[in-house]
């Protein structure tokens, strides 16, 4: 017997502009080349010498140019289809990556280096994305969405390449270079993307080459972050004494909730909560307040929230819920596995810290859910936990929308202009980031026991968000 869902309301962006396919030859990564192009005559003596040590003559693919008669058209050419094999068929790919592994051993020149020419359209097409809306982690998040976990590795190491040609941890905002930290802290950004010398394995060719085929085919994606062609321009600071407030308050919050996510006992996790709530949410007004007293135009910045696979959309919709009733707008890009956020900073703030924590208490309840069940109950099933997520969202968002519709109760109406001009801002700045997406409703049929469980588990949750005491 199932249980039917309210509507899930998604927002979707269309794919309406792709990166240019137009391959960029010339870059030279590894062994840099001598003065007039060409590398150095013992470099080839070494290759030849290691050839004849191990038998390894040159096995070129049938119908394939050779080394002699090889133009820059040739390679490009080589390149694309072995791609194209790659991501379709790995093994199908073994006889062209040895083909180009040959090129590359015996190339007389960069623009002939088959291994040259990919690593520097990877890079170049990562600058690329930059310039079209993408970060650093969203990047990554993405090939390892569509691709393979390995892949997006090589990715990551290739973002940090980038990242010290633009010297971005010198000149890149705040976001940007805290995105390079954490991958670097993942990744080792010194290492040799892919060997000029002839010498690659074929699982390096393979993420190689699987990564050029999916960055050629990158949609764009909306700017919520300056591109590396605008960083060093003069931008507003804020101001310092508002700054170290909000730094001093996030603080304590997200230590009150660290603790109320670590705690076994029930009422100290209510207790701490409830504290960090109060907080959090007296801040938030009282920033909208000031900057209204101020006469501060309403400052509308957007955020990225990375959403992890399984149950991708059921964690969508209670990021969805969690936004909608922290006056925030959110947007799902399935491509990307990311939800876009826009509002005011300090209210994006809020919605992130309580998604984090309601999903945490959400796969608690869910995992318990399933371990003190009968197996045969069904409970461990992916319908099961479709359906507890749904469930779970719902009601969070019902007991949010009360909590915020208390706080502004209690605040009078003084805030009531105040919001509707925070919420015609973020109006517009949805349009204009947004002028092509879809709204969708979205009914199912879920397993009625995880509808109920998630509902339970939702009532029983402790979130930072509940009424403010006067």
């Amino acid at each position: 017997m199932g249980a039917a869902s309210p509507p899930v309301v998604v927002h979707t962006t269309r794919r309406d502009g792709s990166v240019p396919t137009a391959p960029v030859s010339g870059f030279s990564y590894g062994r840099r080349p001598g003065k007039d192009g060409r590398m150095g005559k013992n470099s080839r003596h070494r290759r030849d010498a290691r050839r004849q040590a191990h038998g390894s003559a040159p096995r070129p693919t049938p119908g394939a140019p050779d080394a002699g008669t090889v133009t820059e058209a040739d390679l490009v050419e080589l390149i694309s289809r072995a791609a194209r094999y790659a991501a379709a068929a790995p093994k199908a790919a073994s006889p062209r990556i040895r083909h180009l592994n040959d090129l590359a051993a015996t190339a007389e020149t960069v623009q002939l280096n088959p291994a040259s020419l990919v690593v520097g359209e990877v890079l170049s097409r990562i600058s690329r994305a930059w310039e079209h809306g993408w970060q650093p982690q969203e990047l990554v998040h993405a090939v390892r969405r569509h691709t393979s976990a390995s892949a997006a590795g090589w990715v990551a190491r290739a973002v940090l390449v980038d990242a010290r040609r633009s010297d971005a941890m010198q000149q890149a905002p705040g976001v940007w270079r805290a995105q390079l930290s954490l991958l670097a802290v993942r990744h080792d950004g010194t290492q040799t993307l892919l060997s000029p010398d002839g010498d690659a394995s074929e699982a390096r060719w393979v993420v190689a080459l699987v990564a050029l085929d999916f960055l050629r085919g990158l949609p764009r994606s909306q700017m919520l972050v300056p591109p590396p062609s605008q960083w060093g321009r003069a931008r507003r600071p804020a101001s310092m004494r508002t700054s170290e407030e909000h730094a001093k308050t996030i603080v304590r919050v997200r230590a009150l909730l660290a603790k109320a996510e670590s705690t076994e006992f029930a009422p100290e996790a209510e207790a701490l909560t409830a504290k960090a709530q109060d907080i959090m949410t007296r801040h938030a007004i009282d920033e909208a307040l000031l900057a209204d007293d101020a006469g501060d135009p309403v400052d509308v910045q957007g955020i990225r929230v990375l959403i992890d696979h399984p149950y991708a959309l059921e964690k969508a919709r209670l990021l969805d819920v969690v936004s909608r009733a922290n006056r925030t707008r959110a947007v799902w890009n399935d491509f990307a596995s990311s939800m876009t956020l826009l509002g005011v900073p300090t209210d994006l703030e809020q919605v992130e810290m309580l998604f984090t924590s309601a999903l945490v208490q959400a796969t608690r309840a869910m995992t318990q859910a399933g371990q003190e069940a009968r197996p045969s109950a069904g409970e461990r099933s992916s319908s099961f936990r479709k359906a507890f997520l749904s469930a779970y969202a719902t009601r969070i968002g019902e007991r949010l929308t009360e909590s915020s519709a208390e706080a502004a109760t209690a605040y009078g109406s003084d805030l009531v202009p105040v919001f509707r001009r925070q919420a015609e801002a973020i109006d517009e700045e949805f349009e204009r980031l947004f002028p092509h997406v879809t709204s969708g409703s979205r009914r199912a049929t879920f397993d009625a026991r995880g509808w109920d469980a998630g509902m339970r588990a939702a009532d029983a949750a402790v979130l930072p968000a509940g009424s403010i005491e006067g």
